[in-house]
């Protein structure tokens, strides 16, 4: 057994620690004894030496042993919990072979319910289809009684409005007459009134029409006036970069509040000899910038104000 297992086993019995205790003193006292009794021989080093060796065999001895029987016990408890574990598998499959069955069962209940509930079903429908083909015989001949009856009317009905026909062609072509002359002059009236409306709203369209482009006109002045100012007031804040070359340009998109504050710039694009430190200057130039001018007219004002910073 390895010292921790001899631990393990003392720790669980602790009467094993006070034999050991015991012996010791035991021999201590004697000791003491011929120590002190000179007469009497003192005790041997090599039987000391014995009585604890056969105290540690003891102890091994009966760890073995308890071992053996914790081994037998466990065989035992396993064997119970695989015989408790079939007994349980064979109860399960008793009970799931029961429940099929009943499931069978009830299956084949139902299928004959359904097959009575089929056949009634199928019993009414034939009375029903009885039913209806006795209405419908009842309802032909109805019918052909009426038609017959009907027939006697409209021939009776046909020749008393023949003879109103004929005098009511006479005054209805006298009417017709005198509605096609009233009709003639008012779709004349009707033409002269709509060629002088047409002349009016082709005069004012083209009125109109020359008014919007003259108010587009003006109010594209007034923006590239209003984007002049924005690109003026950002090269006034403009730094200039240490190295700078002519010719540079950047495409910007400045996104900005109702009161022109800034609170985005992109720069799209820049040219080939403009570098990191130009657009960098730029961006820069745009904050310092805020807020932007506000446009002379409200209608020009735009969210996103996209121009090309070219700085003289």
């Amino acid at each position: 057994m390895a010292p921790s297992g001899l631990f393990t086993e003392v720790k669980k019995h602790p009467w094993i620690i006070a034999l050991v205790v015991a012996v010791h003193l035991v021999v201590i006292v004697m000791l003491s004894i011929n120590l002190l009794d000179d007469t009497k021989p003192s005790v041997p080093v090599g039987k000391k030496h014995q009585t604890i060796n056969a105290v540690a065999i003891d102890a091994k001895k009966y760890d073995e042993r308890e071992k053996k029987k914790k081994q037998v016990v466990q065989k035992k408890i396993d064997d119970k919990r695989a015989l408790e574990k079939k007994k349980r598998e064979q109860a399960l499959a008793v009970k799931k072979k029961a429940a099929q069955k009943r499931a069978e069962q009830k299956k084949a209940a139902q299928k004959k319910v359904e097959q009575k509930k089929a056949e009634q079903k199928k019993a009414e429908q034939k009375k029903k289809q009885i039913a209806l083909a006795k209405k419908k015989e009842a309802e032909k001949k109805a019918k052909e009684k009426l038609a017959k009856e009907k027939q006697v009317k409209e021939r009776q009905a046909k020749e008393k409005l023949a003879k109103e026909k004929l005098a009511k062609e006479r005054l209805a072509e006298e009417k017709r007459i005198r509605d096609e002359k009233a009709r003639k002059l008012k779709e004349e009236q009707q033409r002269r009134a709509e060629e002088a409306a047409e002349f009016q709203r082709a005069m004012q369209e083209e009125e109109n029409a020359r008014k919007q482009a003259a108010r587009m006109a003006r109010l594209q002045t007034l923006r590239e006036q209003y984007v002049m100012l924005i690109k003026q007031k950002v090269e006034d804040s403009w730094m200039r970069p240490v190295i700078k070359d002519k010719g540079q340009s950047c495409d910007v998109i400045v996104t900005q509040t109702r009161m022109g504050d800034v609170i985005d710039v992109a720069v799209k694009s820049c040219t080939a000899t403009a570098g990191n430190a130009f657009q960098r200057s730029v961006e820069s130039a745009v904050h310092k910038a805020s807020p932007l001018p506000m446009p002379s007219d409200p209608e020009l004002f735009e969210r996103q104000i996209d121009f090309t910073f070219k700085p003289r």
